[in-house]
């Protein structure tokens, strides 16, 4: 049995569903929205019991898992809005998130794709072993301080974007995502002396920015050319629907894909998305790395097969199972 772990209208995880569909696999998929009913643990034998709308999920029928998103959801029959109660939630919080630790180290256990533990990185840690690794970073600074701005601003054109993940911005009728955006002396100038601690890197020129999804020690390449486009040249996720930018499939050279790849390994990571950009000069610059890794925008354009490279890889862990099961 595969458990998937994502969360509700995720395009992604319905297209490995088909693929597993198609293959005849036996899957389960945990929403992170569908609340469970029941659980029952059983530390010394790791026995797992969990009742959703769905049915029972076994751990011990788990074969192996894909780790989209999200996390589990117990139903609460806690309802205290006083202080004392307060203070009662917060603590039944803190016993679930151990719990929930525990789920998931148990399903770390099995062969799986993604991790919910190894779900995000700290992207300024990753820029540093990236440097340590050999690979070309951008320029970067963080600061609260109107004066070190500008001195930076003096030597080079400068980017800035969130030191944790983008913060988006919805409700029924708007939608206010967060990009990349850039920083010029005009900018500067209506900023107060001090401001929120804020990261700024240099505004690399581009030839074109790659997105490359790695899994299973192979890397699967895809080139934007998102300088040609004044929405897009900044930051290629301001897409032009009228006009898309034109992807090909790219091939890395083998000593950036040494290096990224390491880079993978020191942080626990077994499938991730990578992002870089190729300048000018001829040289490979690292930007950062998705662990949970975007693989639909360059699966389809590059004709790559992703989905179904990864259903199938599910599947193998899941015969492979039962032919040690078999041979036992």
């Amino acid at each position: 049995m595969i458990l998937i772990l994502s969360i509700e209208q995720d395009e992604s995880t319905v297209d490995i569903i088909r693929w597993l569909c198609y293959l005849k696999e036996d899957f389960i998929i945990l929403n992170n929205n569908e609340l469970i009913n029941s659980l029952t643990v059983n530390v010394n034998t790791s026995e797992v019991f969990i009742t959703t709308s769905s049915g029972i999920v076994n751990f011990n029928e788990i074969t192996s898992v894909w780790y989209r998103r999200g996390n589990f959801t117990l139903y609460d029959c806690i309802e205290l809005k006083d202080f004392i109660g307060d203070k009662i939630t917060e603590f039944y919080n803190e016993e679930k998130k151990d719990l929930f630790e525990y789920l998931h180290f148990l399903l770390s256990q099995k062969p799986s794709i993604n991790n919910y533990n190894y779900k995000k990185v700290n992207k300024l840690i990753v820029l540093t072993i990236a440097k340590q690794l050999g690979l070309c970073i951008p320029k970067t600074t963080i600061t609260n301080q109107k004066r070190v701005l500008e001195k930076a601003l003096k030597d080079k054109m400068l980017v800035t974007k969130p030191i944790n993940d983008p913060i988006n911005l919805y409700g029924d009728t708007y939608w206010l995502p967060t990009y990349t955006t850039s920083i010029d002396t005009e900018k500067t100038n209506s900023f107060d002396d001090s401001f929120g601690v804020s990261l700024f890197q240099e505004n690399i020129k581009k030839t074109l920015e790659i997105r490359s999804y790695f899994l299973d020690d192979e890397f699967y390449s895809m080139a934007i050319f998102s300088q040609l486009d004044e929405q897009t040249k900044t930051d290629f996720r301001c897409y032009n629907n009228q006009k898309p930018n034109r992807t090909i499939p790219f091939n890395l050279p083998l000593d950036i894909e040494i290096k990224l790849k390491t880079l993978a390994e020191k942080l626990s990571l077994t499938s991730c998305s990578f992002d870089l950009i190729y300048t000018p000069s001829k040289q490979y610059v690292f930007l950062e790395v998705n662990p949970i890794g975007q693989f639909g925008m360059v699966s389809y354009p590059c004709n790559y097969y992703l989905e179904e490279k990864i259903a199938n890889k599910l599947k193998n862990y899941d015969t492979s199972k039962r032919s040690s099961a078999l041979i036992r």
